[in-house]
């Protein structure tokens, strides 16, 4: 975990102007509001520099002159802040049970959403289809035209597969290749980026919480998986092929069924909803009285042990209690090996028994080796798929605003 020791600013100059200026937007973007003063003195720039690259960003109306800060003597100076309209990114997250397409400003704040049902086992061009339909009548309802649309973030679950095989996870669908980011620029007419949906999370709280790229963190996303997205030096960490963060493949419990990788004692078997709602449907006692069916969609089987556990039934309080248990070990391993020191817990896995996970995860971490170095927070966030939407526009905002952050 990178922490800054000195209090002597580093020095924000990038190898071109492009760079430099991603950098003030940066400076800007995490600060909220800031003066051209202190943009200088943050960024170890000359103040001609700052000059410049401020005079190019009002003129492409990326930061607005907001107010005046309090007067240290001599003029007040001018505040500056992103804009929160007139320029646009829009993100969707694509998944089984859900698809939220939402609309985002360049602050990263949503502005309208729309949600579709998930794309289940319907086919390709059914599915993407609707996804542009529902992204023109976004921008159309709120009256932005389509060059006003810096680009479209697609977040979505599972691995690339050039050709996926029998037998592959469910979470390997069709919507996480390659192919469905070139398709949906066809369809819409929009630059677009496509990314795992855990990085999605990371990125949206990185962009929107004002968070400065010199602080690391780790945000967990629970969907009907679970995966980690890292923030490292202001960018996701993807890992030499893309695929870092696939924590639903560490080692937690030697007597669970086998993963469809192969494995046996993954944590995607059980630490995840999927793994609690099977847990509550092999209670024999109790799956006739809650009329649960083992040939159910894991949507419907979800919700109906999500009105259980809400209703407090004892037996889907302990399925959870257990799940969140091993997800608090493979957090242990991370946080040890890493060095972090801020743990995020998000996604609509957590919409039933978020305050068992992160009390679960809390109780664990205070027994790591790390923490007897220095504080490790974990923190809640929104427990839906809206989150890895808004992950998807700010991929885009990161991507297209700020490349000296940019890893790839």
């Amino acid at each position: 975990m990178r922490e800054s020791v000195s209090t002597v600013p580093r020095s924000r100059r990038g190898r071109s102007f492009a760079e430099t200026r991603g950098a003030i937007l940066d400076l800007i973007r995490s600060s909220g509001e800031i003066s051209r003063r202190d943009l200088a003195r943050q960024s170890a720039l000359t103040e001609a520099t700052v000059s410049k690259a401020v005079k190019a960003l009002l003129a492409e109306e990326i930061i607005v002159e907001s107010g005046y800060a309090e007067s240290t003597g001599g003029k007040r100076p001018i505040l500056l802040r992103l804009v929160n309209s007139g320029r646009w990114a829009v993100g969707v997250i694509l998944d089984h049970f859900r698809i939220v397409a939402t609309l985002c400003g360049i602050d990263g704040s949503q502005v309208a959403s729309v949600e579709l049902p998930g794309a289940g086992h319907d086919d390709t061009d059914t599915v993407l289809n609707a996804v542009a339909d529902a992204v023109h009548q976004l921008l159309e309802s709120n009256g932005v035209a389509k060059d006003a649309v810096i680009g479209l973030g697609v977040a979505v679950s599972g691995r690339r597969i050039e050709d996926p095989a029998p037998g592959s996870a469910p979470s390997e669908a069709w919507w996480g290749q390659p192919f469905v980011a070139d398709r949906l620029q066809e369809l819409t007419g929009l630059d677009v980026l496509q990314e795992n949906d855990a990085n999605c999370a990371a990125l949206g709280e990185f962009w929107s919480g004002r968070v400065p790229d010199d602080r690391d963190f780790a945000l967990v996303y629970l969907a009907d998986g679970v995966g980690v997205g890292m923030i490292i030096n202001g960018d996701a960490y993807r890992g030499r092929s893309g695929h870092f963060g696939e924590i639903g493949h560490s080692f937690v419990d030697p007597s669970a069924r086998p993963c469809w990788c192969g494995s046996v004692g993954c944590l995607d078997t059980v630490g995840t909803p999927e793994a609690i709602a099977r847990a509550v449907l092999t209670s024999p006692d109790k799956k006739d009285e809650w009329e649960l069916r083992s040939d159910d969609s894991p949507a419907v089987t979800y919700a109906k042990v999500a009105a259980l556990a809400q209703a407090g039934e004892p037996v889907v309080r302990d399925a959870i209690e257990e799940a969140a248990g091993f997800l608090a070990t493979a957090l242990v391993s991370l946080v040890n090996t890493i060095d972090l020191d801020r743990i995020i817990l998000a996604g609509p896995g957590l919409s039933v028994g978020a305050d068992v996970y992160v009390e679960a995860v809390r109780t664990r971490i205070r027994t790591t080796y790390m923490s007897s170095i220095h504080p490790i927070e974990v923190q809640l966030r929104e427990a839906s798929a809206d989150i890895a939407a808004l992950g998807a526009a700010a991929l885009v905002l990161h991507r297209h605003l700020t490349p000296q952050l940019n890893s790839q």
